[in-house]
């Protein structure tokens, strides 16, 4: 299975919507694209069942084939991809931005999107460096691992069953992990508080020096400030 394809049993009653789901998940984690007969083996679909799904998600422009009978993701999802959090992600993306250039290093926000995991809604790389940390957009990792799940919590209420790392991260305003998403990487973060109704976030960097963390917390704690009051101003 694909490192991104969703586990578990489909819901009774929704097993074509199941694997329609899954043909998209292959495809995002297939940059070249996957021929009918390579998905079918993959998710050990009926070849003429997978051809009709993918003939119907092309129709609302989800999936498209190229000459070389290739199937990719298409733009459609692009539109679906906007409306999520599009509000959130347009106030933060000139924060992020402004962020980013100012710590030389890749800043990102993240939200829950279950109890046990967390996704990066918007990652902005640094202009002015030569080197540094890059993900994508739509990365996913378990919440308690990582500085942005960290900090998520962190800005929850106190609970009796809170890791170590979450209670710290609470006392001094920030979390930071090492090596527990990406090896070698150190993440720090810091919540967003944010209005009901509004989705919990988190704002962070990637770093790769572990002096530069006493560095960056200022900036990263003052641009979370600068964006919650953006959110709240938004109501």
């Amino acid at each position: 299975m694909n490192a991104k394809e969703p586990g578990g049993s489909p819901v009774a009653g929704a097993q074509t919507l199941d694997r329609g789901i899954r043909v998209l998940w292959h495809l995002a984690g297939e940059p070249d694209g996957a021929t009918l007969t390579e998905m079918a083996r993959s998710l050990g679909f009926n070849r003429n069942a997978l051809h009709r799904m993918l003939e119907t998600l092309a129709a609302h422009d989800l999936v498209r084939r190229t000459e070389d009978k290739r199937f990719h993701l298409a733009h459609g999802l692009v539109e679906l991809a906007a409306a999520v959090d599009g509000d959130l992600r347009a106030l933060a993306r000139p924060v992020l931005t402004e962020l980013a250039d100012a710590v030389l290093a890749t800043a990102h926000l993240m939200v829950p999107i279950s109890d046990a995991e967390v996704q990066a809604v918007l990652v902005v790389e640094p202009r002015l460096t030569a080197a540094h940390i890059a993900f994508r957009t739509g990365q996913r990792h378990p919440l308690r691992r990582g500085s942005g799940g960290l900090a998520i919590l962190a800005g929850r209420p106190a609970r009796e069953d809170d890791p170590a790392e979450v209670v710290e991260a609470r006392a001094q305003g920030y979390a930071v992990s090492t090596g527990q998403v990406v090896p070698g990487v150190i993440g720090v973060s810091v919540p967003v508080p944010a209005p009901p109704g509004r989705a919990e976030a988190s704002l962070g960097v990637s770093l790769v020096d572990p002096d530069a963390v006493e560095k960056v917390t200022p900036e990263l704690v003052e641009a979370a400030r600068r964006l919650s009051a953006q959110l709240f101003a938004a109501g």
